[in-house]
């Protein structure tokens, strides 16, 4: 197999209750929209993108769509019609460092509920990010509960592994300040993805079988980094 570079992939979701007019009556629904950003190299933060960057958008959505029927802001109020109407206000509204690593916007209908996801673990951790502009509220020590987890797809290959990462996060990082428990580490959450990536590589079967698929870590439950490992 030929070698692919690391990516790193991350999503906010923003969600706002609305309605909208069909043939057939009004369509009311909560909505979650999802933008999601990748690449292959970090900021010298480590970030794909700030996500208070996406603060526009919020507003935006916030003012224009939430508690509105849909069909008098957005000509096609299908899932996929509103996610392009969005798509399309952050290319031009949006700052360019953030424009050019979007990939893209989803829509999806009803309550958020959680992804399909396996060989999860959590923890509750504090931390502190460096190399931030003055007044970034990340840059002061604070805290977060942890979600981290990785495909279901990935599992087999793992065996007892995510036992030995849930009994590591409850000894050695639960409660803990993560700029200690893991030095040198600016602790964003595509960084600690890569770390955890390559903590499960190093003992799932000697790292064999292992390709690094998409470990997610989530700081909150409308964020989320992804890493996804080179394989060769």
């Amino acid at each position: 197999m030929s070698p692919t570079r690391p990516l790193f992939r991350i999503g906010k979701t923003f969600r706002f209750e609305a309605t909208r007019r069909l043939a057939e009556g009004y369509d009311g629904h909560s909505f979650t929209a999802e933008a999601v950003l990748s690449s292959r190299v970090l900021s010298p933060e480590g970030f794909v993108a700030d996500f208070g960057d996406l603060a526009p958008l919020k507003r935006y959505i916030d003012e224009a769509l939430d508690h509105q029927v849909l069909n008098d802001v957005v000509k096609d109020v299908s899932d996929e019609g509103i996610a392009e109407h969005l798509l399309g206000w952050a290319r031009g509204s949006l700052s360019a460092d953030v424009v050019c690593v979007l990939e893209g916007v989803r829509v999806r209908t009803g309550r958020p509920q959680p992804l399909p996801v396996a060989a999860f673990a959590t923890f509750e951790a504090s931390h502190q990010l460096h190399g931030l502009r003055d007044g970034h509220p990340c840059g002061r020590l604070h805290g977060h509960s942890y979600v981290l987890s990785v495909p279901i797809s990935s599992v087999p290959r793992l065996g007892d592994v995510p036992v030995l990462l849930r009994n590591h996060l409850r000894g050695a990082v639960h409660g803990r300040v993560l700029n200690e428990v893991i030095p040198g580490l600016n602790p964003t959450s595509e960084n600690l993805a890569r770390h955890f990536s390559q903590w499960l590589a190093d003992r799932a079967m000697g790292g064999a079988g292992w390709d690094g698929s998409c470990v997610r870590v989530s700081e909150t439950e409308t964020s989320w980094a992804e890493y996804v490992g080179g394989v060769s």
